[in-house]
This record gives structure tokens, sequence and C-alpha cells, in this order.
């Protein structure tokens, strides 16, 4: 691992570390195990042969949150994640591609699940809609979030920001073999270098697959095809109403295509929107930033299905 300041590059060349350390933020915890003991006959205690106790630790040390997890539960702390992750992205990128880079860190549960959302307005494509002539431009953005407990994988996304709007934009066609959202679970066989070791890659990854949101942006669709897309979508009727009202919206900006389709997903993904979405009640104060991810989860699933292919290919012939 690095250090918080600098890089040392080939033993010769120092460069700063571009990224913010996690300190003063939600996700800044070491954390510790511990047997979990089971009571037994006649007063003894003997530990639980599949379970065992993550702790949380506060600044002194002392615990302040625990949480069950399996035996062979690969436990890290957010700052071992997060670090591998940065370490991988600072070996492989160009260092132009690194400067102003921007990034946005999220926590919930208490910090049992954290996320970092990272920018890079060095990588970037321009957008044009060929009905309006409106422009847009989209930054190369990965996202990568974890959970401590068992209940959230590691992972991360790439994907792109688009500039005009703030919407989180996702890829939307891949293989068996797309390297563009990988999740792995915590197993005794989780690696960590080798789970970050193709985000070196990022960069061209991100030129070659963002020509798709340009042949988006190239492709007419009806106002009608779009809302008939949205009533087949597994969703509540009030949801189906607020994107179609928001596909409205991007219509009248981005022109009738599948880009301003695509955008209006991802508007709802990227902003909380209270007009047209409402925000359950949460169980956790803290929990509104997993919630909210859940939107792009959800959107993802979306745009990467085989209904949204079929849209895709059907239009483009027309």
């Amino acid at each position: 691992m690095y250090s918080d300041n600098m890089i040392d590059l080939h033993q010769h060349h120092t460069i700063t570390n571009p990224f913010p350390t996690l300190e003063g933020t939600g996700l800044d915890f070491d954390i510790d195990t511990t047997d979990i003991f089971l009571p037994e006959p006649y007063g003894l205690h003997t530990p639980c042969s599949d379970k065992k106790a993550i702790v949380k630790l506060d600044k002194e040390g002392q615990p302040d949150d625990f949480w069950v997890v399996g035996i062979d539960y690969y436990h890290k702390t957010h700052k071992e994640f997060f670090n591998t992750i940065e370490e991988q992205i600072i070996n492989h990128f160009d260092p132009n591609h690194l400067r102003d880079v921007k990034v946005v860190t999220k926590s919930s549960r208490n910090g049992r699940w954290g996320l970092r959302d990272y920018t890079f307005p060095n990588v970037s494509v321009k957008i044009t809609s060929k009905q309006t002539s409106f422009e847009t431009n989209i930054d190369l953005r990965i996202i990568a979030w974890n959970g401590l407990d068992s209940l959230t994988a590691n992972n991360y996304l790439l994907g792109a920001i688009d500039n005009y709007c703030l919407n989180g934009c996702v890829w939307t066609q891949g293989d068996e073999e797309d390297w563009t959202k990988v999740k792995r679970r915590n197993s005794k066989l989780f690696n960590m270098d080798y789970f970050a070791a193709e985000l070196g890659n990022a960069a061209e990854i991100f030129y070659h697959r963002s020509k798709e949101f340009q042949t988006l942006a190239d492709t007419d669709i009806m106002l009608g095809t779009a809302y008939d897309f949205i009533d087949n979508l597994d969703l509540t009727g009030s949801k189906k109403n607020g994107l179609k009202d928001l596909t409205a919206n991007e219509f009248g900006v981005r022109g009738a295509n599948l880009f301003a389709l695509h955008s209006a997903f991802t508007q709802y993904s990227s902003h909380k929107n209270d007009l047209y979405f409402r925000t359950r009640k949460l169980k956790h104060e803290d929990s509104e930033p997993e919630v909210m991810f859940k939107r792009e989860e959800e959107v993802l699933n979306i745009l990467t299905s085989k209904a949204w292919k079929k849209l895709v290919d059907y239009s483009v012939a027309a």
C-alpha cells in the first residue's frame, strides 16, 4: 500500500496522490474480530464454530459497534479496500488523466457500507444530438462500493457522468468478458489485488465504449415508443408516470432519441427529485446514500436488460 500523500513510481519519480484520504469521513475507522461464545450447560462457554464478530473501533481503539459474519468471511477495513482501488488507478492511468479528479465519499449503516464515486474530467468525450444540435461532454466515472458485513459484496462499476445534468451514465451492452461491472463476494478466496486489477484499463475502456452514447444520440425514437417501453417495466404506476415526465423533458432538450430516454432513467437514479419519486422511510438515519445508490443499480438492470437491447436494435435498424 502507498502513503496518503505521495506515490513512488519506478524509484525515480514521485507524484502527489490525487485522492483525498478517508480521514474525517464515516468510513475512517479500524476493525477487529472476536469469537462469539455460545452458552452451554453447567455455565461453560465455547466459541461458535461457524460465526465470528467484526468489531468497529473508535479513535481510542474501543468497541463502538459489532456485527456477526461467517467464520470464513474476508474482513478488511474501508481504507484497505479503497486504497487498493486507488493504487491500481494511480499505477496504470496516464498522470494527465488523474489531474482534477473529483471524489465523493458516502457511508451508510454506521459505516458498514461505504462508497467512493470518482470522476475524471480529463477523460472525456463530446456527445451531440443531431436533431437539436444539443451537446454535452461525458467524463469517465468509477464507482467502488463494499460492505464490512455480509449484506454487500465488493463492487466497482465503470461508467460516465453527463456534464449537462450530472447524471451518472452506464454502458448498456456487454458480454461475458465485460469488466465494466465487477462483483466479488467476501469469501476466504477473495483477493483484493486481483479484484482491482482490471481498473488499470478503465480509460481505454471508456473511450471505446462511449461510442455507444453517440449511437444512442443518433438513433431516433418516438415518444410513444419510449412510453411503451416504460409501461412494460416492472415498476409502480407512480414511478412509471415520473419516468414518462422525465422522458418528455429530456426529449425537449436532447431531441427524440434513445440518448434522451437513457438520460431520463439516469436522471431518476442520480437525483432525489421528491416531485416525482418518494424515498421510503429509512430504518437507519444514515441510510439515504445507500438507498439512493440502489436506484443506480435498478437503472443498470433496466439498461442492460434484453428488453433495452431489443429496443436499441429495433430503433437502430429502423
